[in-house]
Formats: C-alpha cells, structure tokens, sequence
C-alpha cells in the first residue's frame, strides 16, 4: 500500500514550521493551547490524534509517513478515495474559471444540470434546493414540512443521527408511554450537551426502530400535531440497523393517512447505495430526502428533494432557506462529475465496489471464526458495521448497546489502528469506490492481524 503514495511526504508552509519535527506527537503539543477538544467535530475519542499529509486512493499517510487504509473516509463523503482524477479534472477546470457567486442573485448553469440529474435518478426528487451541509439540509427540511402541514412536532427515532443542531440532537426514549413521548435529555448519552435550548426536547417526539405497535400508537394519538416522521433508512448511525420487513410500508401508510411529511435523511445514503438512493433498494418513495457526504465526491454540498406541491412553500415564499455557499459552483460541478461517473456503463462501479465490500465482509468473518470471536457485519452497500454479537440481526440502536460487546469493539478498533486501518465512527467500515481487489486483500490481511490479537 505505501507505493500508492510519495515515500516522502512534501512540506507545505505551515509543516516547514516544524522541519526535522514532523511526528503527530509534535502537532498534538501544538494543538493543545489553540485548540479546544483537540479537533474540530464532535467530542474528541479516547484514542491519539493522527496527523494526515497525503492520500492515494483509499489510503491515507501521517506526517510521519506511516501509511493507513482508510476506512472512514472523512464519515462518508470520500467516495473516490484521493487523487481520482477523472473526478478532479473538471473540478480543477472550474476552480480556474469561477471560484464564486452571490447566492440567491447569481447562478451558473451548472446549479440546473445537477438539480436535473437528481430529480432523473431519485424516485422522490420533483424539485431540489442546494445547501452546504447535512445538518442545514435537515432543518430546512423540517421548515418546509411545518409551512406545508402547519404542525410543529418532528418524530424521530432512537439511534437515527439527524445533525448536530439543538432541536434534533440526542436524547433517549422516554419510558413513560403515559405521556407525549418526547425524549429524555440523558446525560450518558453520546451526545448530551450543555448550552441546549431549554424547549428544544419538546420539539421532537421520539420513537423506537423498528417497533411497529409503538410507532403506530405515537401517530394514531398524536397525528395531528406531527409535521415530519424523518429517518434513516438502514440506520447507519446507529449501527447499521436495517428496516424490519414491511415496517417503513407502515412508516409510508400512516404518514399519508395523517397528512404528515415523510422524509428520509440520505446523508450517509443517497448516491452511495445506488442512484436512487436507500428508497430504490426498499422500493418507499418518502415526500422529502435529505441528501449530503457522497453527492459532490468530497467537496461540501447538500440538497433537499422532494414533490413540488412542497416546495411550492419556497416557490411562493412562504419559506426562506438562505445561506452564502449554496450552489457555490465548485461543489455544483463536483457533484456533477460524481454522478456522471456512477453513471457510467450502466452503474458499474458500484457492482463493483459491491463485490469488494462482500469479500471483506467474508473475510473479516472467516478471521473471526478462526481466533473464537462472535462477530456479525450489517450495514448498506458501501458502508457496513461489525459487531461482536451472537445474534444474526441488531434491529436498533437499543439491540446494539444491550446484545452486542462495546467494550470489545473498542479494543478492536484500537488494534485495527495499531495495524493500519482507521474505522470510521459507530463500528463503521466505508468502502469507497476506488478500493480494488488488491486493496481488499491487504485490508483483510491487516484485519485478520488485528483479531488474532484482540482479547
């Protein structure tokens, strides 16, 4: 793997600073004084930092120059890996033609292509409004859906991550089924913060995956205060738990029977499973989707789609969604590129990428079974979990915190990195589409080493 990179990582300004000292340890010490939680998304992990210099393909190398295959990839949205460069060309193209535009007063023809390609592939798409990142995409969704329904109320469900924003971050299920179920701010859970708005928990009822008595009963008693039922598809975020059989049938009959907007939040999804995002695998059209990470191939964009008697609230405006990047030209043309590659030869790179995510899957498991461990993959294509669990399914976030070993999956991460392969967040292994067999085979290697000591 380290001849995909320069054995020689090449100094910029900023590591010229610190020439003969370039050790993740030296920028760790450097970071301390300016920086608070030691990075800059989320709460930092209980793991040292690395410091990235270079990437090829699906492999990163540190500043010191020890190489990594990547299966993070930036949470999602590196889907080319680094260095593609029939992704990069026209992304180059226009960086030397027009960086910029005045949002919302000026356009580039390039902000109609990508709308037109998404409402060609996506089931739901009639219409498309261009955001800047995942977390902004949801809450216009959440907008769009209070100006059309005239409800206030957002149902969600345990497990499903939705952004980082106050009224739709965190909290537990509420066990008291006597009252409106609104979640429990917990302090225990991941994503406890303090600096919450004091109303923001009773914006959002909250409803367990994959229990359809449950479900069913929250939205025959409380209806009609419910603008939106947003979810995940596969629950990538909360280990990839997958739908029960007919359970979003259900999800899609109610939400219809009761005038609510359904809309499925394709941040981790959309592009990555197919074209047509997560809702063509399940065969659900939902009236809004929520797209972000893998739709511009890297570069920062999001979109909401959706039926255009919806988005007839902005047409009329009704609604205001503004924001300085939207439809910046760069992350248009980004995003054109990379559905135009996944276009080509009728989707081919994802039977593909498909083939190469199976056979790690295959073989993580036949290293498991070798070394004693209990351990069971689940997921989406181009993105899977493991979990060191008897059962054959986890259906929710629930199932994984009860039924399967975190402990153990800690300790498993911390020796995949010690082997050389990053996981992403949550158990996660994303494959992108440039990881070929070759890669495949080291990656199970490196796996393999990591179970063989994993106690």
């Amino acid at each position: 793997m380290r001849s995909q990179m320069n054995s020689h990582v090449e100094k910029g300004p900023l590591c010229s600073e610190a020439d003969g000292k370039d050790t993740n340890e030296y920028w760790i010490e450097r970071a301390k004084p300016v920086m608070p939680g030691r990075q800059s998304n989320a709460r930092a992990l209980n793991e040292a930092s690395l410091f990235m210099a270079e990437g090829s393909k699906q492999s990163l190398q540190d500043v010191s120059g020890r190489d990594y295959l990547d299966f993070a990839i930036a949470m999602g949205p590196g889907i080319w890996g680094n260095k593609h460069k029939e992704y990069l060309a026209p992304i180059h193209e226009q960086l030397d033609r027009l960086l910029y535009v005045q949002s919302g007063a000026l356009q580039t023809p390039h902000e109609v292509l990508l709308a037109e390609k998404i409402v060609q592939h996506v089931p739901s798409a009639e219409n498309v409004r261009f955001l800047l990142a995942g977390s902004e995409a949801v809450q216009m969704s959440i907008r769009l859906a209070r100006a059309h329904t005239g409800r206030n109320q957002i149902l969600r469900f345990s497990g499903h991550y939705h952004g980082w924003l106050d009224n739709i971050l965190g909290g537990s299920l509420n066990p008291d089924h006597e009252t409106e179920p609104f979640p429990v701010d917990d302090p225990n859970h991941a994503f406890f913060t303090h600096g919450r708005s004091d109303t923001a928990m009773n914006e959002c009822y909250m409803a367990p995956w994959n229990d359809f008595e449950r479900f069913r009963e929250i939205v025959e008693t409380y209806g009609d205060r419910i603008a939106v039922v947003l979810l995940e598809v596969f629950n990538s975020n909360g280990g990839g738990c997958p739908p029960k059989p007919g359970f979003l049938e259900l999800v899609r009959e109610l939400c219809t029977k009761h005038g609510i907007v359904l809309a499925f939040d394709e941040v981790i999804t959309g592009f990555r499973v197919g074209l047509g995002g997560a809702q063509a695998e399940v065969g659900i059209t939902p009236d809004l989707t929520i797209f972000g990470k893998a739709i511009a191939g890297g570069i920062p964009l999001a979109a909401v789609a959706g039926t255009r008697k919806i988005f007839d609230q902005i047409r009329e405006k009704r609604v205001v969604g503004a924001g300085t990047f939207n439809a910046f030209p760069v992350g248009m043309v980004a995003a054109i590129s990379t559905i135009s590659l996944l276009e080509k030869n009728d989707g081919e790179v994802y039977r593909i990428r498909n083939a190469v995510q199976a056979h790690i899957e295959e073989e993580m498991k036949k290293s498991a079974v070798k070394y004693g461990h209990s351990l069971m993959t689940q997921g989406l294509k181009g993105a899977f979990c493991s979990h060191f669990t008897e059962e054959k399914v986890l259906w929710n976030y629930e199932d994984v915190a009860t039924k399967s070993d975190g402990e153990k999956a800690v300790r498993f991460r911390h020796l995949l990195r010690e082997e050389g392969v990053i996981q992403g967040l949550g158990n996660r292994f994303l494959v992108s589409f440039a990881l070929d067999e070759t890669d495949a085979d080291e990656a199970a290697r490196r796996i393999d080493r990591a179970l063989a000591r994993l106690r």
